[in-house]
């Protein structure tokens, strides 16, 4: 057969190389200059086998029948057609048997499917590291490693296609997604506390926005001007497990999700209690909690999810503090020594005095008795005050470090920085709300360690949509 002299003829050639080098390399007096080249045409050699041995390898799967019956229809052969793939050893064309209807209509290539390659120019293997990369660098940086490993490069443009198809697939299948990562690499169960916790990130949009900075200077006239990105507020929440320890509480595992702007957060806060609910049918957690910032609205909605019912809800200290420091400012100036030795006697006492949260309540209601001529800062304070009193029931902060709770959302915010900023915010980007989503899905699932688990499962998708996929 013709695949098996083509391989008599590359294994022929790798070893005459491996042979001619190997006097180079002898001769070469120990120099690492011979020897890095004969590596270089080492892995040449076996590149070529790499290509020779796939080719044979996918025509083993080829059909020879004249006529195939396919959902009770029957396709007859019309010609063979060459198609180009990449793989990590490079391109290859590969001659393929087309199928096609005798009332005509799209085409059968049966040999894509049986490949795993309906609708695909990358390999599976390929379109893997192409896809773990973009999660985490942009194309052209893609590209640019790629180049340095493969011998052939990947485009640019086959990279986005690669990163849109997948991460579209995985937001429109996303329920299955979930499942089959929960099977796969549900939370561990090895800690005896459940976080729930989000906060919010802004991101670049490429979608038109009020220009900010100095209004119009003519009396009358509107500056009507926009500005070409738009600055909203994404969202990242995690569920995690703890263990309680005599050094605090130590994280265990976490799983992250995040997602584009959206109002009131909607698909975030679903995901999270669908995902906070298989942890609790799995796992003996001593302790729920749930944490996040001060908004009302978060906490009510939270209030609709049944899973949350019996959590402990705490305010994050961080976001309690920033609120604490605004009003320090506004009692007493800002960045003077009284309002500095302010703000850290109360967050001293709100983080270690039990009850803390009551005596910061007297203490903003006192000074701010002392701003009635300056009506700003008496509205301001009055703002902080309300926060505190909205939120004391979730700020017993001492009461929740005795029970070994964790009382930060540090997890979340370097999530925040790590799954979002570090791939969406940075120099010159701007982002569509459907792409940005795209490699939102991607990350989440890097960053959570369950890789393995969602590309898993996008195979078998794939590979199932490919047994009924036609060409055009």
């Amino acid at each position: 057969m013709e695949y098996r002299q083509q391989l008599r003829q590359v294994l022929t050639k790798l070893e005459r190389i491996v042979l001619e080098q190997r006097q180079a390399v002898a001769a070469g007096g120990g120099d690492p200059a011979v020897f890095r080249e004969a590596v270089a045409r080492l892995r040449v050699a076996l590149d070529g086998i790499g290509r020779v041995g796939f080719v044979a390898l996918a025509q083993a799967g080829e059909e020879s029948a004249g006529v195939l019956e396919r959902a009770g229809v029957r396709y007859r052969f019309k010609q063979a057609v060459a198609k180009e793939w990449m793989t990590i050893w490079g391109k290859v064309t590969v001659l393929r048997r087309l199928y096609q209807a005798d009332a005509g209509g799209p085409s059968w290539v049966p040999l894509d499917g049986r490949c795993g390659m309906a609708a695909r120019f990358l390999t599976p293997e390929l379109e893997r590291l192409v896809v773990y990369l973009g999660a985490q660098l942009v194309p052209a940086e893609v590209e640019a490693s790629l180049a340095e490993v493969l011998p052939e490069p990947v485009s640019r443009t086959a990279i986005q296609h690669v990163l849109t198809a997948v991460g579209g697939c995985a937001e429109a299948q996303a329920d299955e997604v979930e499942v089959a990562v929960q099977q796969a690499a549900p939370l561990s169960v090895d800690g005896d506390v459940l976080v729930t916790s989000w906060d919010g990130v802004t991101v670049p949009l490429r979608e038109a926005a009020p220009k900010r900075g100095r209004p119009a200077e003519r009396p009358g006239v509107e500056d009507t001007r926009q500005m070409p990105t738009a600055w909203k507020e994404a969202a990242v929440g995690l569920v995690a497990s703890y263990q309680t320890t005599a050094e605090g509480p130590q994280l265990q595992d976490v799983r992250y999700e995040a997602r584009m702007p959206e109002a009131k957060m909607v698909t975030l806060m679903g995901r999270l209690a669908g995902q906070t609910a298989a942890a609790l049918a799995r796992g003996q957690y001593r302790q729920r909690v749930l944490l996040a910032d001060g908004q009302r609205e978060i906490w009510r909605r939270a209030s609709e999810q049944p899973v949350y019912r019996d959590f402990t809800q705490i305010v994050d200290f961080y976001h309690a503090t920033e609120h604490l420091s605004q009003a320090a400012e506004q009692l007493f100036g800002k960045s003077t020594p009284r309002a500095d030795a302010w703000y850290e006697r109360w967050r001293h006492r709100l983080r270690h005095q039990p009850g803390g949260v009551a005596q910061l309540l007297r203490s903003l209601r006192y000074y701010r008795r002392r701003l009635r001529s300056d009506r700003t800062r008496h509205q301001a304070v009055s703002q902080e005050l309300t926060y505190f009193v909205h939120n004391r029931a979730r700020m017993d902060y001492a009461g929740y470090r005795a029970r070994g709770l964790p009382i930060g959302s540090g997890p979340v915010e370097a999530a925040c920085k790590t799954v979002v900023g570090h791939r969406l915010k940075r120099s010159g980007m701007r982002w569509t709300r459907v792409g940005g989503q795209h490699i939102l899905n991607l990350r989440v699932h890097v960053q959570s360690k369950r890789w393995e688990s969602f590309w898993n499962w996008y195979l078998q998708y794939t590979d199932q949509r490919s047994r009924y996929e036609l060409a055009a």
